[in-house]
């Protein structure tokens, strides 16, 4: 296959860095955060809500706004399919109350751990840098400009997060870099 880059290395970097290895690429990571993944660790008070424990339509009906525009990434890797992929990654999981699933161990950095552990086994660089812009390249590649360096690849998954908790690094800069 090709190498791609992901930036952001939240629960979304994280996730998209492993189904591309799982692809055949190779997988460049960059995190502007001295330590990814911050944001998983307040999800679920600290223990992290890993998904529900229901069928794809039960789900569905509790998402809140525009459901249906879920539904294609929701029927391609279902709850059944999220407890599997971390249980695999050595997670033990729970449901509780409301179908919650969460780490037996009530620790969100299990989560955290175990994505880092699959990426680290395939020597997937994760490289501490803020991108500041992409730049297409005549070839149909991207250039990845970083305060420290600059990155090229065939692909880039812009996983920068929204704009909802700028103290987890989640400011909505990846906005400005995917409308450009």
């Amino acid at each position: 296959m090709g190498h791609l880059i992901v930036v952001g290395a939240g629960a979304a970097g994280l996730m998209a860095a492993g189904a591309a290895l799982e692809q055949g690429h190779t997988v460049t990571l960059l995190e502007h955060e001295e330590k990814p993944g911050k944001i998983i660790l307040v999800t679920g008070k600290g223990r992290c809500n890993v998904t529900n424990d229901c069928d794809l339509e039960t789900f569905l009906q509790n998402v809140r706004t525009n459901p249906r525009f879920l539904y294609s990434a929701f029927s391609a890797f279902d709850t059944a399919a999220a407890m599997a992929l971390f249980e695999g990654l050595g997670v033990p999981l729970k449901v509780e109350r409301g179908n919650r699933v969460f780490p037996q161990s009530d620790r969100s950095a299990d989560i955290i751990d175990a994505l880092f552990r699959a990426l680290q086994r395939r020597k997937v660089p994760i490289l501490q840098d803020r991108v500041l812009e992409l730049r297409p390249q005549e070839d149909g590649s991207f250039t990845a400009v970083g305060e420290g360096g600059e990155y090229s690849a065939r692909t880039v998954v812009l996983a920068t997060g929204g704009a909802s908790y700028p103290a987890t690094g989640s400011t909505g800069a990846g906005y400005a870099m995917a409308e450009a």
